[in-house]
């Protein structure tokens, strides 16, 4: 397996990939907690970006990352780990954006991927989930194969030595085989978590999520995202579920967002402050959120914002 996360980029590379949006101004949206915006001439680990289409908001939110040539070399195999799981429609925010789905699989195939594959394990029948949010004709005419992790063949069974709670689980084989791996969930509101985030997007990777209901949800979540650390999160907050999640239909806020990372633990824990904790009415910090401190007590990555390089961008 070719873990790309590892590879460092040179400053030439890192040039040439941020010079796309060098010269941008940041959005006006204030993150006074956030101490390191200083680090503005160093590669990114957080990437907000603002004020574009789809397609412009991924080009200026994977540019300081070092562009998706960081993570994804030519010939290899692309899985990504979409947000398909319910028979709704993109207006409704329970699945992906339709546009920022077929801009992430071109820009894949743009740095050279020679295969990229979609998978979710779908809670509504997959064929209806797959036609209502309009995800299978978006892969398609990108030209990424779409599956659905309903046939228990299309899985392994592994161990999760570093799982606290969860010790074994059947995966899906592809996510693990996979060259490169990328996380691609959406901010929603969750009725048994309070939020479904980029590390609860790994619970369709499961056969059996049912069983991690039972066992300790959190602790869970946070078990089976040691399994295959995600090279890259895209984080979907083009338009977010507030109310009634994760199904919905619910109340949805348009934050016309996109946000990237290695480091799904600082992805998380800048989405959380999307919503509001219903007991405060204050924004959730991310310590709120039982399943990304249990990540971050695992080793994950980073749940303080202030120790995180966040790049604000404006796509337009």
């Amino acid at each position: 397996m070719n873990h790309s996360r590892n590879k460092k980029i040179t400053r030439r590379q890192f040039i040439k990939g941020t010079a796309a949006v060098a010269a941008l101004p940041l959005f006006s949206r204030s993150l006074p907690f956030y101490g390191s915006l200083a680090h503005a001439a160093e590669e990114s680990d957080l990437v907000i970006a603002k004020n574009g289409t789809p397609s412009q908001l991924l080009q200026a939110a994977m540019a300081p990352l070092g562009g998706m040539g960081r993570f994804v070399k030519k010939g290899q195999r692309v899985v990504i780990k979409a947000n398909i799981a319910w028979a709704r429609t993109p207006e409704q925010a329970c699945t992906n954006n339709p546009d920022l789905f077929s801009a992430l699989i071109k820009m894949c195939y743009d740095a050279g991927a020679k295969r990229v594959a979609v998978w979710d394990h779908t809670c509504d029948n997959y064929q209806f989930c797959f036609s209502r949010s309009g995800l299978k004709e978006a892969a398609q005419k990108a030209g990424a194969d779409i599956f659905s992790g309903h046939g228990r063949n299309v899985y392994k069974q592994i161990e999760v030595p570093k799982g606290k709670k969860l010790k074994t689980a059947e995966v899906i084989r592809d996510i693990l085989e996979s060259d490169v791996f990328i996380n691609f969930p959406i901010p929603k509101h969750h009725f048994a978590t309070e939020l479904t985030l980029g590390l609860k997007n790994l619970i369709g990777i499961v056969w059996d999520m049912e069983q991690l209901h039972q066992i300790d949800l959190h602790q869970c979540i946070a078990d089976i995202n040691t399994v295959r650390k995600p090279d890259l999160v895209v984080m979907d907050a083009i338009r977010i579920l507030t109310t009634n999640g994760p199904k919905g239909p619910g109340k949805t806020e348009d934050i016309g967002e996109v946000i990237t990372s290695a480091d799904i633990v600082a992805a998380d824990a800048y989405a959380a402050t999307f919503f509001k904790h219903p007991r405060t009415g204050m924004p959730f910090k991310a310590e709120e959120v039982k399943f990304v401190k249990n990540a971050y007590h695992l080793g994950l990555g980073e749940i303080n914002l202030s120790k995180v390089r966040v790049k604000k961008v404006s796509a337009a």
